[in-house]
């Protein structure tokens, strides 16, 4: 097995080599030398030759999309502005989780990647890779092909247009609140595949008044708009999805089906989510699309005089996050609501999120985000820390407004505690899938 500090080293090489075969300065290497390297870090000639032929434009590349590309088979990596790595920290038998920049806190290109292990198991950066031998090679399928940050960015954010739909049938199933009213902002947050969509559309009429009767108000559960990231995605990028379910047809081999779905799905929740382009004179704010889009939704959703009740769902995974959107100026006047969604099992979170992918492989459709594996434990302990920021947040903003006499919206927190047994077809679709029954 290869440490976990041995797996920095090798890709800190790699990241330092390529840097050094950067053409005059700029981000730009060419495929001659680049061959040399991939061959210094154990790929085959023919490998290393083959790699070039499928990422080569114009005689050279970006370092960034070289080291995106590279890390697909027994990694998959997502290179974006601004982002950091998740890593683990093993000491004296104790493991800590940290959000770090990576590789080198000053390069513009940080690097957020994840590591396969265990039958197609996700583990978090820092963890040992598997001792395939192999070191880095070349996938042997062409990874996704997206647009670029950029020319999504090009993408028409009206509306009324035919391609937000969608976002129309939603609005049409709510009403503004009434005059005199005060609107709700709700968010949940937790670990994915644990309820919270679910509880949110379906919960129990029950369960609703126990949320009502703790914070001590009565919530309008009949009529909010429920914005969701997976909306915006499934439906901004339909085109790519369609083609991966495509692709992925084709893959016999179901672990190698399961880890390029997966990849490529984490690339297209990257590009759509998180990316954005370079910041231009015509464009000195760049956001992504997801971004961009939620901003236009939200504008139609608090519109002076015709206020809509939302609620928003979220990892909790940056508290910044939460912070930013709940203290928005187009939510002052809203009652806000945190509620924190736990699972009293993570092992059942684990097996629905990786049976939810494969329904969608079966299904050709998008059921929900990314994320599953031993990387749920990690978001399972960020929402909790999320949490107590958001609590000591509430505390802080109810005093402000007490302090001050004033009759704006209050804010509120709930733990929400799921306990329910596993569909025995959430196990069995999986053992379908890799061919165990």
């Amino acid at each position: 097995m290869q440490s976990a500090q041995g797996t920095h080293i090798v890709i800190d090489k790699l990241v330092n080599g390529l840097e050094r075969l950067a053409v005059d300065g700029e981000d730009k290497i060419r495929s001659a030398n680049f061959v040399r390297l991939l061959q210094r870090l154990g790929f085959s000639e023919a490998d290393a030759v083959l790699t070039c032929q499928y990422v080569d434009t114009d005689g050279g590349f970006r370092v960034s999309d070289l080291i995106r590309w590279m890390f697909r088979e027994d990694c998959s990596c997502q290179v974006s502005k601004d982002m950091t790595a998740l890593v683990l920290l093993e000491s004296g038998g104790e493991k800590e989780y940290r959000i770090l920049p990576w590789p080198n806190p000053s390069k513009p290109h940080l690097v957020k990647y994840f590591i396969y292990k265990d039958q197609d198991e996700v583990v978090v950066p820092g963890m040992e890779l598997e001792p395939t031998g192999r070191g880095f090679r070349a996938l042997q399928r062409l990874p996704l092909s997206l647009p670029s940050a950029a020319e999504i960015a090009s993408w028409p954010l009206d509306l009324s247009l035919p391609q937000f739909q969608w976002n129309k049938d939603l609005l049409d199933k709510v009403r503004p609140v009434s005059a005199g009213e005060r609107p709700w902002v709700i968010v949940l947050m937790g670990t994915p595949g644990i309820g919270k969509t679910y509880w949110m559309k379906h919960g129990t009429a029950e369960q609703k008044k126990a949320v009502d009767k703790e914070i001590g108000r009565i919530l309008p559960w009949d009529n909010i708009f429920f914005k969701q990231i997976d909306d915006a995605i499934q439906h901004g990028a339909r085109a790519e999805l369609e083609k991966l379910w495509a692709e992925c047809e084709k893959i016999e081999d179901p672990h190698e089906c399961f880890r390029y779905y997966w990849s490529s799905k984490q690339q297209i929740f990257t590009r759509f989510a998180v990316d954005k382009p370079d910041v231009s004179e015509s464009n000195p704010k760049p956001a992504s699309y997801e971004f961009r889009l939620g901003v236009e939704i939200v504008k139609k959703l608090t519109q002076p005089g015709q206020l809509y009740n939302v609620a928003m769902e979220t990892t909790g995974l940056t508290p910044g996050l939460v912070k930013f959107g709940l203290t928005a100026p187009h939510y002052a006047e809203y009652h806000k609501l945190v509620i924190l969604v736990e699972m009293d099992d993570l092992e059942q979170a684990r097996t629905i999120t990786h049976s939810r992918l494969i329904r969608e492989m079966n299904s050709c459709s998008m059921l929900g985000g990314e994320q599953f594996g031993k990387y749920l434990d990690v978001i399972a302990e960020k929402a909790k820390e999320t949490f107590k920021v958001c609590e000591e947040l509430a505390r802080t903003k109810n005093k402000e407004l007490d302090d001050a006499g004033s009759g704006g919206g209050r804010w509120h927190t709930y733990h929400l505690k799921q306990e329910f047994g596993l569909d025995p077809a959430v196990q069995q679709r999986i053992d379908e899938f890799y061919g165990l029954r």
